[in-house]
């Protein structure tokens, strides 16, 4: 009675990682080091970012990321330990210059624990993943843009905003970081892209079109990208007015509160919001990258 218990819990706990590979789009590696870290399926699933938390990274990203933190923190405190097994005095490793620690030594901001303390191997790899992170969202415009490209009624494929410019160097969201004063490069959120259409009643298409190139891009890349992560922007031809933004839902209408917004679904798939302006400056060509624009006849 109690193996037979255990096989259907075991068989539950397999048909939740299945669920959960799929839902989060992870592939056997990212399963393997969930399982290593002692995260569960459920807990994975719930952490698929929704489309209030475009802040959120994609599961199989965020999986990589706090690996790769607990690897460097573990071989830290080897490190660390290895030190002070030594029988002569460890140096103060603020003056070694593969470890200068840049804590504060104002009591209010003492660590308990050393390997918190940032260094410059810590600052460099938080940056280095601020433009990774960029290096991403390009891919996933390019991706994108091959795939509306064998649209008919798509003109043009812009990229603008943050992803289509050198990244600036900013006071960051994390704690550590903005304790310490340290500037690092400005962390992309999202992808915008501008569509030039000359049809606007195959949006569906659109829609379709971007799910595709997502999917291509973690299939060749093992690079994960959320759809509502990417914002594209309708664009009329040869005025260049903005017309709306392509909806993220897979109806219209969905019957949410985002949808009583004046105009928005007048045209299905082609969403509104409330109060927002375009700014056209950011189709500058100094500050864009112009994707994919189809030969005049």
């Amino acid at each position: 009675m109690m193996a037979n218990k255990k096989k259907q819990s075991a068989n539950k706990t397999d048909r939740l990682w299945i669920e959960a590979k799929r839902r989060c789009r992870l592939n056997n590696e990212d399963v393997r080091v969930a399982k290593e870290m002692g995260l569960n399926p459920q807990s994975l699933i719930k952490n698929i970012p929704s489309e209030s938390q475009p802040w959120k990274l994609p599961v199989n990203v965020w999986i990589r990321e706090m690996y790769e933190k607990r690897q460097e923190k573990a071989a830290k405190k080897k490190a660390r330990k290895e030190r002070e097994s030594v029988a002569h005095p460890v140096a103060d490793t603020r003056q070694l210059p593969d470890d200068v620690v840049i804590c504060l030594d104002d009591e209010e901001f003492a660590f308990e624990d050393p390997d918190d303390c940032l260094n410059l191997q810590d600052i460099h790899q938080e940056d280095q993943l601020m433009l990774r992170r960029q290096e991403q969202f390009r891919m996933a415009a390019g991706y994108i843009a091959g795939r509306l490209s064998g649209i008919p009624e798509v003109q043009k494929v812009v990229l603008f905003g943050s992803v289509a410019k050198p990244l600036k160097k900013e006071m960051p969201r994390f704690y550590r970081f903005r304790r310490e004063g340290i500037a690092i490069s400005h962390e992309c959120q999202d992808v915008d892209i501008a569509v030039w259409l000359s049809n606007l009643n195959g949006l569906k298409v659109i829609q379709k079109a971007r799910s595709w190139a997502l999917n291509e891009l973690l299939t060749d890349e093992q690079i994960g990208v959320a759809h509502h992560q990417v914002d594209i922007f309708m664009m009329e031809p040869e005025t260049n007015r903005y017309l709306g933004r392509l909806c993220t839902f897979g109806s219209c209408p969905k019957r949410k509160n985002t949808c009583h917004v004046v105009g928005c679904g007048a045209i299905k798939f082609l969403r509104q919001h409330e109060d927002f302006k375009f700014d056209s400056s950011g189709l500058d060509k100094e500050v864009s990258i112009v994707l994919f624009e189809r030969d005049p006849k």
